[in-house]
């Protein structure tokens, strides 16, 4: 997982095509350490599918502000520079792996041939 700072956001967040796991967190926080530990075990399982980002929230205030980041750790997921997700607090592994795998699923169906 990169670690990104405001100057970074546009590029690497709202221009990637993929889908962007944007994990926000603080230095202080102590749930957002193990939260992004889980991040770091997925990014392998979503490779070439999901990017994985990780911002600290006190050093971007404008984009916490922008997108209501005020809960750490949150987890907000981009997909064509809007979010899709916005998840807040701990989650765990398994939770996390049920709701990538539908989000992308979910993704990938609305990319055919759409009524």
């Amino acid at each position: 997982m990169i670690e990104i700072d405001e100057k970074d956001f546009d590029k690497e967040v709202l221009e990637c095509e993929l889908p962007v796991f944007a994990c926000f967190t603080t230095s202080w926080c102590g749930h957002c350490f193990p939260t992004c530990l889980v991040a770091d075990g997925l990014e392998n399982r979503y490779d070439g599918r999901l990017k994985f980002v990780r911002m600290d929230k006190d050093k971007a205030p404008e984009i916490a502000d922008k997108y209501q980041v005020t809960v750490v750790p949150s987890i907000v997921i981009f997909q064509d520079s809007q979010i899709i997700k916005k998840l807040l607090g701990y989650q765990d592994k398994l939770a996390l792996r049920n709701l990538l795998d539908s989000l992308l699923t979910g993704l990938s169906a609305g990319n055919g041939n759409e009524a």
